[in-house]
């Protein structure tokens, strides 16, 4: 707690109490923000949160992340207290502070460093001593907890930092609606229903399942007219260009299976013609995908285009005397997608 906003012996516990019991949080006050203390937050998996409070009530909520292996993340809020630092304010600091912990841990929201720096240069402060970095308990774990943040140089920071840590949004599921258009050749476009059920892990990989009923379809094959039907399946891996709050962009790839019925009926007066029995038939495929989503809410709606590989192409030959036909699936099925899905936490509560 930076300056006046120190003064207020109840705003620390408002904080506290909006995070899990199992959260650690850790108090600092002083009269300066160090700026490298901001830019730098040096323990990973810990968010650092800065609260000023100008004279005007113009207050900033600094918030930053160090993840291991990645550049810092950043947030930035200003809030307006209409009343100052009474018990409205107090409340609003805190509910700020704690919603934007989680958007940051969740990377449902972050600002830009050069936002935050254009901030700290407007902070005209004096500078004040500092004071030691408070330590853990012996054998608590700083693991997904706040501390104190320490400066670029390891000296100890000379602002408040709170810990927040719960792994919010580390785990995503989601289940939904889609419908896909394939050509596949002499069979012509075919149509599928289902539904799906994805499993992201930091909003950037994903995993995803899909069941879908093959709409019943017919095409010519003189002198025949073969009916198809059937049911598919697929699995996919993919990446995605940014968190689930934002428009953003995926691409994946995967196997499938087609299983499929074919019977089919003569169509042309020739006595001697005959067509195939009905015959069951899998259709094995790899598949690449991209496509862009919008989110709506906690759902989202997407579209996008596909590209299925069959393993092994499929065959269809009618026999008779005088005339007999033949045809075969394409060796590359394009084709494109609409789905509609909702998203939730298993982690929160």
């Amino acid at each position: 707690m930076v300056g006046e906003v120190a003064r207020d012996p109840l705003l620390f516990e408002r904080i506290r109490s909006l995070f899990p019991a199992e959260t650690a949080a850790l108090r600092r006050d002083d009269q300066q923000l160090d700026q490298r203390a901001v830019l730098l937050p040096q323990r990973s998996d810990t968010v650092y949160i800065w609260i000023t409070v100008s004279d005007g009530g113009q207050a900033r909520v600094y918030l930053a992340l160090a993840e291991t292996g990645g550049k810092p993340r950043y947030l930035l809020r200003e809030v307006r207290l209409d009343s100052g630092l009474d018990e409205v304010g107090g409340e609003t600091l805190a509910e700020v502070a704690h919603s934007s912990a989680q958007a940051l841990w969740s990377r449902e929201q972050q600002s830009s460093r050069q936002t935050v720096v254009e901030a700290l240069e407007r902070e005209a402060e004096a500078p004040a001593p500092t004071e030691p970095l408070p330590t853990l308990p012996p054998g608590s774990s700083v693991r997904g907890a706040s501390v104190a943040s320490p400066t670029a140089d390891d000296s100890p920071a000379s602002t408040q930092a709170i810990a927040s840590g719960p792994r919010n949004r580390t785990l995503r599921l989601g289940f939904g609606a889609s419908g896909t258009t394939h050509s596949a050749g002499a069979e012509g476009w075919l149509q599928e229903v289902g539904g799906f059920f994805t499993f992201e892990y930091r909003s950037r990989l994903s995993l995803r399942a899909a069941l879908r009923y093959l709409i019943p379809t017919h095409f010519d094959l003189a002198p025949t007219r073969v009916q198809l039907n059937g049911a598919s399946g697929e699995l996919r891996a993919g990446w995605l260009s940014s968190d689930a709050t934002h428009m953003r962009f995926r691409i994946e790839a995967g196997l499938g299976v087609l299983l499929a019925h074919a019977r089919a009926g003569i169509v042309d007066a020739q006595p001697k013609a005959h067509a195939l029995a009905a015959q069951d038939f899998e259709r094995t495929y790899a598949l690449a995908a991209a496509g862009f989503e919008w989110p709506i809410g906690p759902a989202w709606l997407a579209v996008g285009a596909d590209l299925r590989v069959p393993l092994r192409t499929t065959s269809y030959e009618v026999a008779g005397a005088g005339e007999s036909g033949a045809s075969t699936t394409n060796p590359l099925c394009p084709g494109g997608s609409l789905e509609i899905g909702i998203g939730f936490d298993p982690l929160l509560r």
